[in-house]
């Protein structure tokens, strides 16, 4: 990473510094890796939440909000994100740079404590985690899980992949699930904190205008007490199933179906083919000017929507569309006739070229965000790549048709996931 520098504190433990001018504020992310397992991402959820409740210093919201306001405004956050089989539970804060304080104040140093201090001195009651946080979260987490199916765009999604990957640790969800939220009490879910602090590994960033040498200095002392285990990144093995375009159906009060394909790729993330596939899938369906766009939606009318997207990590490129239930079939055709095309190499300059510009435009407006950039380097120590933004899109831009053409031909149909109504029928 040439503008990224990193330091390793001590074993299972690295911080990387990207320093950038341009923003007024400095960001700092926690980030503790996590394996995906069924019976343990609920805990890793439920972390999140009950531990930005409070710490020991500041035992509620009222009181950090009040100290967090009187820093000039900084804010934190915590999160968890799933990239592949990695589940990360993240704690942030954002910083006005000290440098644009009035003359004498100074935000930063306390800001970092706060952070800090939020991770590995949380509010604590009889030696665990407090149980009215713990009941109240549960409560939220739940609410969560159990919402996800209202989203039927992003539900129909997750279930094809649910489905793909049935037996595989890949169809986790990041939430985990309601039933092994109930059962959580808060001692479990303390044990479980004290177990992932010790298993990492964790990555700290710092982003902006910052002391580094103070950062890492200061994040030594504060990790100095924690050994930490031999422990690797969870990346998972591509899809290897074949499935043959299996179908399945399921029946929701709904009045739009949505129509969900699962195709394997073939193509691990560190591979010189990845971006290949990038510009592959950005002329099939990676925006308004994409084939499943245009066609399925614009042309014939077969959806309300139609694009795809990749599950970068597992070799996977899911196709989705909103559409009428009795157009199913029709839908399908046109879909796979657009799939084929591809692989004759019938798509136009125009459609290769605008592909081309919408990967590069949307990955130099990750330069935009302090927290999207962090997040992009944050995939790059989980595969172990040292690929700068910049680097980035210039092997975007050196993708060729033909290339297109050769990472097509390994594009095939997985499974065929169908939500529709629960009257109706295919016409």
């Amino acid at each position: 990473m040439d503008s990224v520098k990193c330091f390793n504190l001590k074993q299972g433990l690295n911080l990387y510094y990207i320093p950038v001018n341009k923003f007024k504020t400095t960001y700092v992310s926690i980030n503790i890796h996590n394996e995906l397992k069924e019976e343990t991402a609920s805990k890793c959820a439920l972390l999140a939440d009950v531990m930005r409740r409070g710490s020991r210093k500041f035992p509620d919201e009222p009181s950090m909000s009040a100290y967090l306001q009187g820093l000039f405004g900084a804010s934190f956050s915590t999160d968890i994100k799933r990239k592949g089989i990695d589940q990360i539970l993240t704690f942030a804060v954002t910083a006005v740079d000290d440098a644009y304080l009035p003359e004498g104040e100074a935000c930063f140093d306390k800001v970092l404590e706060f952070l800090f201090d939020m991770l590995l001195d949380p509010y604590l009651e009889n030696g665990a985690f407090c149980p009215t946080y713990v009941s109240q979260e549960k409560a939220n987490l739940m609410n969560d899980i159990n919402a996800l199916v209202n989203e039927k765009r992003a539900y129909s999604v997750w279930r094809l992949i649910e489905n793909m990957c049935e037996g595989d640790v890949y169809s986790v969800h990041e939430l985990g699930s309601a039933e092994k939220v109930e059962n959580i009490d808060a001692e479990e879910l303390y044990a479980f904190y004290q177990n992932l602090l010790k298993t990492g590994p964790i990555d700290i960033f710092v982003t902006g205008n910052a002391d580094v040498s103070k950062i890492c200095a200061y994040a030594q002392k504060r990790f100095e007490a924690i050994q930490f285990a031999n422990f690797t990144y969870p990346v998972p093995d591509l899809y290897h199933k074949n499935l043959g375009g299996k179908e399945v159906t399921e029946r929701f009060d709904v009045t739009q179906a949505k129509l969900c394909l699962g195709y394997k790729t073939s193509v691990s993330p560190t591979s010189k083919d990845y971006y290949k596939l990038m510009v592959y899938n950005g002329i099939l369906g990676g925006g308004a000017h994409c084939k499943l766009f245009n066609e399925v939606r614009e042309k014939l009318s077969l959806a309300y929507y139609a694009g795809s997207r990749l599950e970068r990590f597992k070799g996977l490129m899911i196709l989705s569309a909103g559409i009428e239930s009795g157009n199913k079939q029709q839908a399908l055709d046109e879909i796979f006739a657009q799939v084929d095309l591809m692989k004759q190499g019938k798509f136009t300059e125009t459609e290769f070229d605008a592909a081309v510009k919408s990967i590069v435009n949307s990955l130099r407006t990750i330069g935009d965000s302090i927290a999207y950039l962090c997040d992009y380097y944050l995939g790059q120590t989980i595969t172990n790549t040292q690929i700068s933004l910049e680097e980035y899109i210039a092997e975007i831009e050196k993708v060729t048709p033909e290339d297109v053409v050769a990472v097509a031909q390994n594009v095939s149909l997985e499974m065929v996931y169908f939500l529709t109504g629960k009257e109706s029928e295919e016409k």
